[in-house]
């Protein structure tokens, strides 16, 4: 049996408003230093839950007519591991996410790309998005908040924060993401909720290593 629509489509909503972790080490340029894809950077991070996910920049792919850069996330997930792959395209304006796993495993290319970041980042700037091609209202605005410093098992960095507020059907949730310059997403903090169901929690970088 399939699984149910509208669970799956919060699941996806799930997946596309989390921050990805593989980050490496760049010159700042227009900004990218906040997302930079350098292949073979790799990330661990932990969560509220005491799950670690290990993240790693693979390489490129080809998606339709635009070449990306995969990142592959790992994590053991309720005693079985889980893999998710997504592809990014950097200019410099902006990291669009080109393709994502969505909660069936599947790889699945987003119609339009989803801006995940706009650069360089300025304090109040706002985006939103939206897939032409769901059978549910799904909707993500973004908002540069602006710098501050936070504190990680990884470090200490000055980073850029975001407020990401992801809606559809019967739910909402309010993330907020750090970028530190050279390094990329060093914690995120979600509260929200899905019919009477509370969702929260938190993830944060605990290190990363740099080829």
């Amino acid at each position: 049996m399939g699984m149910p629509a509208r669970v799956l489509v919060i699941g996806i909503a799930l997946a596309l408003a989390a921050p990805v972790i593989g980050f490496a080490a760049a010159a700042p340029e227009a900004g990218q230093s906040l997302f930079p894809l350098v292949v073979g950077a790799t990330w661990v991070r932990k969560s509220d839950e005491g799950t670690e996910a290990t993240s790693k920049v693979v390489g490129p792919k080809t998606v339709g007519t635009t070449r990306c850069i995969v990142i592959e996330r790992k994590a053991v997930e309720r005693g079985r591991e889980r893999v998710t792959r997504s592809c990014y395209l950097a200019t410099a304006a902006e990291i669009l996410v080109i393709e994502t796993t969505n909660m069936r495993g599947e790889l699945q290319v987003l119609n339009p790309p989803r801006p995940q970041l706009k650069l360089p980042p300025r304090a109040g700037q706002t985006w939103s998005w939206s897939p032409t091609d769901s059978a549910f209202d799904l909707k993500i605005v973004e908002k540069w908040i602006g710098e501050e410093s936070i504190k990680t098992p990884a470090g200490t960095y000055k980073a850029w924060k975001m407020q990401t507020v992801t809606t559809g059907e019967d739910f909402s949730l309010t993330s907020f993401t750090w970028y530190a310059p050279g390094i990329g997403v060093v914690r995120n903090e979600r509260k929200g909720h899905r019919g009477d169901r509370e969702i929260k929690g938190w993830s944060e970088l605990v290190s990363y290593k740099a080829p």
